[in-house]
């Protein structure tokens, strides 16, 4: 009895002193409101790191360890944004913190291990490695960061080390392709023959599917295995690993022991003190109801459809309901229904909501059994055919039909329209920009179209089509971007599907088609290894399923998060009323026992409180209501995604249809396809969304913040610049200096539709002023990042040391054209400012375009898309200094903002005047202007001076005017002119790179002095999270490259987003007295953007040669690419880097 009171009192006593150690640790309760505010500026800063808003995530994470100074994980998070910023001091101060606070954490040893690594310390950063392995065996990243340190401090016995710690990776993932590789090559490197020989024999058992080039290197590999030096193998195995590594398999089992060497370490994504919210949505409301209220019709019709449709993008959506005769809009519009003859009722697609022309008001598209029309909303809100201004012929808009989809299937920009044809495959209407269409047929293969939807299901970025036809059959095409699709192969056992719908079901990220078989069974059809092959499950069971799945009945799936739970559910709705299927926090679905009686056509908020309720018929063709009466009061958000609604861009459709939008609230992730004006999410008992991730149907990211949970918020796309920078020391700081090369030789660079661009030069000059280039340790430093979704090839750079008289001037000539400019340096006398200058509306523009002082002259206005402006010039007066005769030149600064691929073909397929470069005018002697020299180009990007010969262009007895004259988006900062010089003055030093070296440094932030100015880089403020959706294949690996920079011949640094060459010169001694000194870089390579549109946008490949003009096509295979056949040594020696999208797909997911 006494001991049992000791015990007692003893754990009385125990708990007294944790709760004192609690209150004395700086920690927030649970229930507190500073728990709540520590829960948000740690998730909000962790999804900051994550998607790379450095600004952001350190002034989260600075505000977390205030609220919660003794929680170990927000100072490790802290310390690892110091880590990425290569801040190493900072680093090590927030580091040792967590340390301290938690002295027995893996994690915490393991971003410690990787400072030290960093600074170079490795008997330390070995230490820390090792500790980290001891307090977690089973993280198997940490395994292997250890065995590659031990390895790297060399010796037998660190090399033995090494060896035993991989074969503890593949004891605990037996299967692990990248390990087993990984163990083979330490086994060879030793000359463990032994070892070598049986991982050999294991990695020959999995080979049998493996292409030709993998198979090839895996028998040079066995036969060096068997060869009397076995220590030759270990170069073999690196061989095959540099194959494999595009093998789906064999790149997850590396995913799961290797970070990929652009990102640096991994942050902690749960506290470590106190409990952290959880990922599972939260429990389901199984006692959800509905009510059902009558909406008043005066016509006392009978209805045979019904939807929500969203007129605006804002408020509460309006009831739209129609039969086979009109359209009624609920307190509004009524239009005619193409019914036909017969007066068919509308199939359940049979009205589409869709802005068509980028007004952000939703027009109506009506498909029937008598045919297609399109109504236009205007201002008033009132709806006007506009069928015959489709220009399409009456074959199309008399034909008839099973429904409309909106889609845009060439990735341009504007929504296109899928029609199903009641015979026959279906058609697309192709949004031509201009309130015309034309017909494509992209999809022969598929009949009568019961169902389409728009998803990217294989997670390259663009969207894909599924369509269902009226038999049951499903069908996915890949998008092959450009309007080019492939049939894909689906399971033989989905032949009898009743609907489908789109949902990332099982929340990897991936979407998912979600499959209603004539059975009842749903089943889950998600892709497997990159869109090679399919995975399928089934999810859920309809009960009853015969009274809600007639042979004859057209049923509806809908997905939506009735409960806002944060799980979506699942809705079968027919003529016997709708069935509901609620996911629970364990991701399964239950059954609501009271479903709504009525059949449900779309789900919406239709009384603004947040939950979404169905706008449904009764069973006598009544529209209703059917009001969401939840009991548990959970969180919800709405995002209303939204384009750039200035003139003049376009680049996306006006409500960013066809992209997507990820959350993150908490450790709770969700994905959607944006389908309408209005997404939303249940967020179950998380009170706000702490990122919100957009990615625009054309592939940009963009992401917002802290958005307070029960309220609709604005998603806006922001506007993005283009290619390489290039930043100098210029004796204080590295600062930017312009867009350098390479920027003109754009490969599959799509002109319009049918045409790319013909790369006919790849050296380009630009000039750096003797201000912004100076001296620092005997050396010249420059640097070029690569800010964009781009990929660079560099084959060259070479530094001009220019020295020139005073009084004397020099420049190279920026700009892109049909006839390229000479490339040398022109020497001219001090540039003067025109008389005057004059725009094309007569106004005095002389101020703006005087001096080179970030005005610009912006007086022209913007045109229908990027790029693009109505036509204008610039007309410029000489003065009586000038000389009458002689060479002399025009120089222009300013710069362009370019179009792209996409926007290229938006614009052939309309009405709107292609781009015209800039040409040369001046007056005759009666005063009528003439063209003296067309095709002038344009500035290759930003900060750049363009020349033009003004010698012998004045004709007689005219004025000494000239226009400077185009429609593209040029901005002009200064116009001068200057006599040309002799360039026999010039004394010209060519320098070679003594160091190049390729690292990752990041994204540097922009911003920008005024609404007409160019962004600019600061290279002080970065980014370090991987920012784009790289183009798949093999990059250069971080190092030395500077073999590859040496001479123009086809070997070159492949580059990608986020990576930085860092090029040396060796300085020369100062210029002479009376002499000023100027620089220029010489740059040769390619540059391929990840526009959709471009040719060949998802990959490395083709690569680029000075044999080739038009890159219009690519080998399948690596080996296949003439410049790998030519050097292929450099892929076993340069370009062992292999880069996958996998870390931007993944960059809110926490494993």
């Amino acid at each position: 009895m006494i001991h049992k009171r000791y015990l007692y009192l003893l754990l009385i006593l125990s708990l007294i002193l944790a709760g004192a150690c609690r209150r004395t640790e700086k920690l927030p309760e649970k229930s507190s409101a500073e728990y709540r505010a520590l829960v948000s500026a740690f998730y909000v800063g962790l999804a900051a790191l994550q998607v790379g808003d450095d600004a952001r995530a350190d002034a989260k994470l600075k505000q977390a360890t205030e609220l919660a100074p003794d929680e170990p994980a927000v100072w490790a998070n802290w310390g690892l944004l110091s880590l990425r910023r290569r801040e190493f001091d900072a680093a090590a101060e927030k580091l040792e913190k967590a340390r301290t606070l938690a002295p027995d954490h893996a994690q915490i040893y393991v971003l410690l291990g990787l400072l030290e690594s960093s600074r170079g310390k490795l008997t330390e950063a070995i230490a820390h490695l090792r500790r980290a392995v001891e307090l977690n065996p089973k993280d198997l990243k940490a395994l292997y960061l250890l065995a590659s340190e031990v390895e790297r401090a060399g010796g037998d016995a660190s090399e033995a080390e090494a060896q035993t710690l991989v074969a503890k990776i593949l004891e605990a993932q037996p299967d692990n392709l990248a390990a087993l590789l990984e163990l083979t090559r330490l086994a060879a490197k030793r000359g463990d023959t032994e070892t070598l020989q049986k991982n050999v024999a294991r990695i020959g058992a999995r080979a049998g599917n493996w292409p030709t080039e993998i198979r090839e290197q895996f028998d040079a590999l066995q036969s060096a295995a068997q060869s009397s030096n076995p220590r030759a193998a270990a170069t073999r195995v690196a061989f095959l690993r540099n194959v494999l590594v595009r093998d789906a398999e064999y790149r997850r089992g590396l995913d799961s022991i290797k970070t990929p060497p652009e990102i640096v370490g991994e942050p902690v994504a749960r506290f470590i003190k106190l409990e952290s919210p959880t990922s599972a949505p939260a429990a389901p409301d199984e006692h959800l109801s509905f009510n059902i209220e009558p909406l008043t019709d005066e016509s006392n019709a009978k209805w045979e459809w019904v939807g929500a449709v969203s007129l605006t993008g804002e408020g509460t959506p309006a009831i739209v309901y129609a039969n086979g005769r009109e359209v009624q809009i609920a307190g509004g519009a009524k239009l005619a229904f193409p019914g036909g003859k017969t007066a068919a009722p509308p199939a359940p697609n049979g009205v589409l909501g869709i802005d068509y022309n980028y007004d952000f008001k939703t027009d109506l598209a009506l498909a029937g059994a008598g045919g297609f029309r399109l109504f236009k909303q205007n201002d008033s809100g009132a709806f006007a055919d506009v069928t015959s201004q489709t220009k399409l012929s009456s074959a199309v808009t008399n034909a008839a039909y099973t429904g409309a989809w909106a889609a845009d299937i060439e990735l341009d920009g504007d929504l296109d329209i899928v029609l199903g044809a009641v015979k026959g495959s279906p058609l697309v209407l192709q949004n031509n920009g201009d309130g015309t269409f034309k017909e494509i047929r992209p999809f022969a293969e598929t009949g009568e179209l019961l169902d389409f939807t728009w998803a990217d299901f294989d997670g390259d970025g663009d969207p894909d089509a599924g369509l269902l036809d009226t038999l049951g059959r499903l069908r996915v095409y890949a998008n092959e971007r450009a309007g080019q699709f492939r049939a894909r192969n689906v399971p033989a056992n989905f032949a009898s599907v009743r609907a489908f719908a789109v949902a990332d079901e099982n929340s990897d990220g991936l979407l998912d088609l979600i499959l209603l078989q004539a059975d009842g069974v749903v089943f889950r059809l998600s892709d497997k290894s990159e869109g090679l092959d399919w995975e399928t499950a089934e999810i859920a069971r309809l009960s009853n399923a015969p009274n809600y799945l007639h042979q004859d009945e057209r049923v509806r799936l809908l997905v939506a998060d009735l409960d806002n739970n944060g799980g979506l559910d699942l809705v079968s709705s027919g003529t016997a009323g709708a069935l509901v299927l609620l996911k629970d926090e364990k991701g399964k679905f239950k059954s609501l026992q009271q479903p709504p009686g009525v059949r449900a056509f779309s789900a919406a908020d239709l009384n603004a409180d947040g939950r979404l309720d169905f706008a449904g018929l009764t069973a006598d063709g009544k529209p209703v209501r059917v009001i969401n009466k939840g009991s548990k009061n959970y969180h919800w958000q709405v995002i209303r995604p939204r384009a750039q609604e200035t003139t003049g861009d376009r680049r996306v459709n006006s409500f960013g249809v066809g992209g997507e939008i990820e959350i993150r609230a908490g450790l709770l992730t969700q994905k959607q396809v944006i389908t309408s004006p209005l997404v939303h999410f249940g967020l179950g008992t998380q009170g706000q969304t702490d990122v919100a991730r957009v990615i625009w149907p054309n592939g940009f990211p963009d992401a917002e913040f802290e958005l307070k949970a029960d309220q609709a918020v604005l998603a806006e796309q922001r506007l993005k610049g283009s290619c390489p920078s290039l930043f100098a020391y210029d004796g204080k700081e590295m600062k930017f200096v312009k867009d350098c090369a390479p920027w003109s030789p754009a490969i599959g660079l799509r002109i319009n539709a049918s045409q790319t661009l013909e790369v006919t030069q790849t050296e380009e000059w630009v000039k750096i002023r003797g201000d912004q280039l100076a001296p620092r340790e005997g050396f010249y430093d420059l640097r070029i990042t690569a800010e964009l979704w781009e990929t660079y090839y560099l084959d060259h750079y070479a530094l001009l040391v220019v020295d020139h008289p005073h009084g004397t001037e020099v420049f190279v000539d920026e700009r892109t054209a049909r006839v390229a400019p000479e490339l040398k340096v022109y020497a001219t006398a001090t540039p003067h400012t025109f008389a005057q200058a004059l725009d094309e509306r007569g106004q005095d523009v002389t101020d703006i375009v005087r001096a080179s002082d970030g005005r610009f002259l912006d007086t022209f206005g913007l045109g229908s898309h990027q790029g693009i402006a109505p036509a204008h010039y610039v007309e410029l007066e000489l003065g009586n200094d000038a000389p009458a005769t002689g060479p002399l030149w025009l120089i222009a600064h300013g710069w362009l903002h370019p179009t792209d691929a996409s926007i290229n073909v938006a614009i052939s397929q309309s009405s709107a005047a292609p781009p015209q470069d800039l040409q040369l005018q001046v007056p005759d002697e009666k005063g009528n202007w003439v063209v003296v020299q067309p095709h002038l180009g344009f500035p290759s990007g930003k900060n750049k001076t363009i020349l033009v010969d003004l010698n012998g262009i004045f004709r007689p007895n005219a004025p000494r005017r000239l226009r400077l004259s185009t429609n593209m988006e040029i901005y002009w900062d200064a116009l001068e002119w200057a006599a040309g010089m002799p360039e026999a003055q010039l004394k010209i030093d060519r320098l070679n790179p003594a160091t190049a070296d390729l690292r990752f440094r990041g994204f540097s932030e922009m911003s920008r002095a005024g609404k007409s100015a160019p962004e600019t880089p600061e290279y002080h403020v970065v980014d370090t999270t991987q920012r784009w959706r790289d183009l798949v294949g093999y990059y250069t690996r971080f190092g030395d490259v500077r073999e590859l920079l040496m001479q123009v011949d086809d070997r070159y640094v492949i580059s990608n987003a986020g990576d930085e060459l860092l090029l040396r010169f060796a300085a020369l001694p100062a210029a002479a007295d009376g002499w000023m000194r100027d620089y220029v870089l010489i740059g040769n390579g390619w540059i391929k953007d990840g526009d959709y549109n471009s040719m060949f946008s998802k990959t490395v490949l083709p690569l680029p040669s000075r044999a080739e003009r038009y890159y219009t096509k690519a080998a399948a295979r690596l080996e296949d690419d003439p410049v790998y056949q030519k050097y292929p040594q450099d892929w076993q020696n340069y370009h062992t880097r292999y880069v996958t999208p996998q870390s931007f797909t993944d960059a809110l997911r926490v494993k």
